[in-house]
């Protein structure tokens, strides 16, 4: 049997950054690896990520496009593939708008029920994880905790206790609102430091298992309660040319990123993740790479990228969040 291990988490959690962690250590401790992503949307934009830092260690799918039904049976014919190939443990990393249920309905069908077995159920959460969540994102975080063998609590950096104490509080009100009898204890929450998991945390992190979690199901259709939004070739306002290229481009997007969520006529703004030449004009211009949510905005410059920025919320207004932009592509 191959065992399979689900990292879930909200959007913007940190799925991605510890999948890539916890990959490198199942292969340090002689595992055959293979990681399935199924993302929200139609494209990737973490699939050069993915690429670049697990490129010769494990074995890497990616599983997008069509409705999520589609989504679904791609990800079930994947599976099926993968089965035959010999992997001791696959690593599977849904979208961050993903029902847990789904995950044991797949596992539990044929043919996948006689060569998979459930080792693990992760569920990342930021430590300053927003409480205005509608009740459809309250739904999929409560199923991803009630579920999950481990809470990892990310991005914890600058969070009080008295925080955080609020968002364990807020979670175990969500699982009594949806009728879920598990209660998330201590015992059953990691504190993720990044860059600070040791050995023997990711042993115990791999010994986590999982739960039933029964509750209500609330019949959430992600595609009609997440938009997703797609600008390609996006082109910023005001660049202060008397600095450096890279410093003021950083500083722009900086500012656009967090404006754009702060605006309410944008909608309920949850991930923004995209890249953005440095010099739109040069073929060897590096790239920045964002990855924000409300709490945090994350810009990194990169050797590669592509021209697409991403926008994952509810209730988006396409063309006042473009307004941000001095230009952009709907279509490549």
């Amino acid at each position: 049997m191959v065992k399979i291990d689900l990292i879930t988490g909200f959007l913007g959690s940190g799925k991605t950054t510890f999948l890539i962690d916890y990959a490198k250590y199942l292969v340090g401790c002689g595992e055959k690896v293979a990681v399935v992503v199924n993302d929200h949307g139609a494209i990737n934009v973490d699939r050069l990520l993915l690429e670049d830092a697990l490129k010769g260690i494990c074995h890497l799918e990616m599983v997008i496009g069509g409705d999520s039904d589609c989504r679904r049976r791609r990800l079930k014919t994947k599976l099926i593939a993968m089965g035959m190939q010999g992997f001791s443990r696959v690593l599977l990393e849904p979208s961050g708008v993903f029902d847990v249920d789904e995950f044991f309905d797949m596992l539990f069908e044929e043919p996948l029920d006689r060569w998979y077995e459930i080792g693990n159920v992760l569920a990342i959460v930021e430590a300053g994880l927003s409480r205005d969540l509608s009740m459809s994102g309250r739904y999929l975080l409560t199923s991803q905790a009630a579920k999950a063998g481990r809470v990892i609590l990310s991005k914890g950096e600058g969070v009080s206790e008295e925080e955080r104490a609020s968002l364990i509080e807020y979670i175990n009100e969500s699982l009594q609102l949806f009728k879920c009898t598990t209660v998330l204890k201590e015992s059953r929450i990691y504190n993720w430091k990044l860059g600070e998991i040791s050995e023997e945390d990711y042993l115990m992190l791999s010994k986590s298992g999982y739960r039933s979690g029964e509750m209500i199901k609330l019949p959430v259709d992600e595609e009609e309660a997440f938009d997703s939004l797609f600008y390609f070739h996006v082109r910023l306002k005001d660049i202060d040319g008397s600095k450096p290229k890279v410093v003021a481009v950083k500083e722009r997007l900086n500012e656009t990123i967090r404006a754009l969520f702060e605006d309410p006529d944008c909608g309920n703004i949850m991930r923004i993740k995209g890249f953005i030449k440095i010099n739109p004009d040069s073929d060897v211009s590096g790239w920045l790479e964002v990855n924000a949510t409300k709490t945090e905005v994350l810009i990194r410059q990169i050797p590669v990228g592509q021209e697409l920025f991403i926008v994952i919320g509810e209730n988006l207004d396409k063309e006042h969040i473009g307004s941000f932009w001095d230009s952009y592509m709907n279509e490549v």
